[in-house]
This record gives structure tokens, sequence and C-alpha cells, in this order.
């Protein structure tokens, strides 16, 4: 498994706020989703199980970040990893996950259900 880089919530703003198209994958693991009733805006869920299935929502022309809960899920790494080998060139970890993204302010959304 390649190393992948992480990104900040406030690098993520900024490439936002440079007009670059971010696409966030919500690879939460249980029951941390389950549990949750929040998601970035804009965020699919794409689970390590299911990930060839659930990759075909994800962008794969734009900076892709993906985020757990925290630091501490081990499934972000491997969804991120997944989701270069399927073809997504700029995966990135979003550093602190959802909690940090939180933190930061960052635009969130009633989770949609998958």
């Amino acid at each position: 498994m390649l190393m992948i880089s992480r990104i900040t919530p406030r690098q993520v703003v900024a490439l936002m706020s440079k007009g670059e198209v971010v696409q966030f994958v919500d690879a939460r693991g249980e029951p941390t989703w389950s549990a949750a009733a929040e998601q970035v805006i804009g965020a699919v869920r794409v689970r390590p199980a299911s990930i060839v299935r659930d990759a075909t929502r994800v962008s794969h022309n734009c900076q892709v970040v993906v985020y757990g809960a925290d630091d501490r899920e081990a499934e972000v790494a491997r969804v991120a990893d997944q989701l270069r080998v399927l073809g997504c060139a700029h995966v990135r970890i979003l550093d602190g996950g959802f909690a940090a993204w939180r933190a930061q302010n960052g635009a969130v959304q009633t989770k949609a259900v998958a």
C-alpha cells in the first residue's frame, strides 16, 4: 500500500475557494457511521466491503478527499488506497477526519442514507 498524503481542513477550504472541485468520500466505519447525523456536504459514502460498487459514485477527475471520524480509523487509508487503484489520480486523506472538518466550521449536511 502506498502512502497517501494528508490534507488539512484549512487546505481543502483554500483549494475550494480557488475554484477547485473537491469530492469528499465518507469512509467512517460502523458504528460511527450509524451514530452520525451529519456528513461533509456532497460526500459519497464508500465502504471497504463494497468499494468497487461505491467507487462508481466518486468523481475521478478532481481532488478526492477521504475522511473518517478522526485519525484513528484504519479503513480510511484502505479506502483511499483502493480509490487510487480504481482510477482516482488525486486522493488525499483529511487530517483529523470529520471532527477536524467540523471544528474548522466546514460545510456539513444531514447524512444521506447509503
